[in-house]
């Protein structure tokens, strides 16, 4: 795959990741999210409200990661180096925006202890992936992406849980 044929693409992902980041910065950080802790008769209403309108927005950041784990394998060695920062700005974003939407569902995450592993594990990955050579990103890439996937799929999965109750 050539670079040209990606950088448009990755640059829309990109830009999709930023959007989604900032929008839903306002709407947590705003009076919604003192009011969920006035009456406790409400907050698990309220949260379901915010999980409603933010599962939208997570399944977009969702089908936004997974088009960049795609592009990031069918990278070659140097493209993926090059497209690195994006992805992992991209991946810290998803994990903020799964530990508020955990938060405001009232689900504290340090009591999963595999939510916590996965979520660690993805993070050591971020902090690593930058001090690698082409050659051992590239195989190291399989891993991460399979931790990736897993803890969109064990987020999804906890989501519909507390949705139907």
């Amino acid at each position: 795959m050539k670079i040209i044929h990606v950088v448009p693409v990755v640059l829309a992902v990109a830009l999709a990741a930023c959007g989604t980041d900032k929008s839903n910065q306002a709407a947590t950080d705003g009076p919604a999210t003192q009011a969920d802790t006035s009456m406790d008769g409400m907050q698990g209403m309220q949260g379901m409200d915010r999980m409603q309108s933010m599962g939208g927005m997570m399944g977009d950041m969702s089908k936004n990661m997974e088009a960049n784990m795609q592009q990031m394998m069918g990278a070659g060695a140097d493209s993926m180096q090059a497209m690195l920062p994006m992805h992992r700005q991209m991946t810290a974003n998803m994990l903020s925006e799964m530990n508020k939407q955990m938060r405001d569902m009232k689900m504290p995450p340090e009591k999963d202890t595999a939510w916590s592993a996965a979520v660690d594990s993805i993070r050591n990955d971020l902090v690593r992936m930058p001090e690698m050579d082409g050659k051992e990103l590239r195989s190291f890439m399989p891993a991460h992406r399979d931790r990736v996937m897993r803890l969109m799929e064990m987020h999804q999965g906890m989501m519909k849980k507390m949705k139907t109750g």
